[in-house]
């Protein structure tokens, strides 16, 4: 089995451009010597789903909110509506110096809705 090599200045970047804020319930969780906060990729990295590693692929997530894409809990729409449960539960917080790929967000949907 061959191990993903992950970039963490891509992640890094991300989380810079969100201030360690939650893209999904705008938390931000203060630890000493600073913030917290994960990067979690929308389109799964490795095979069979092949998502790039990239700052547009990416989200500046707290831990709670990044386990839910990663488990279908939670999609996003084209327009960054984020649905749990069928309804629409919040918008995806942007930032303009960070495009989020609709590819991926597409990829990841359609993962989960089948």
């Amino acid at each position: 089995m061959q191990r993903i090599v992950r970039s963490s200045a891509v992640k890094r970047q991300v989380k810079g451009w969100h201030d360690n804020r939650c893209q999904v319930c705008d938390l931000r969780i203060d630890v000493p010597g600073g913030s917290y906060s994960e990067g979690a990729h929308i389109r799964a990295l490795g095979s069979p789903h092949n998502g790039p590693d990239t700052p547009s692929n990416v989200l500046c997530l707290c831990p709670n909110c990044h386990v839910m894409p990663d488990a279908g809990a939670i999609v996003i729409e084209d327009g960054l509506t984020v649905i749990r449960g069928g309804q629409s539960a919040s918008t995806l917080r942007t930032d303009p110096r960070h495009t989020i790929d609709l590819e991926c967000v597409r990829h990841h949907r359609e993962r989960w809705r089948q």
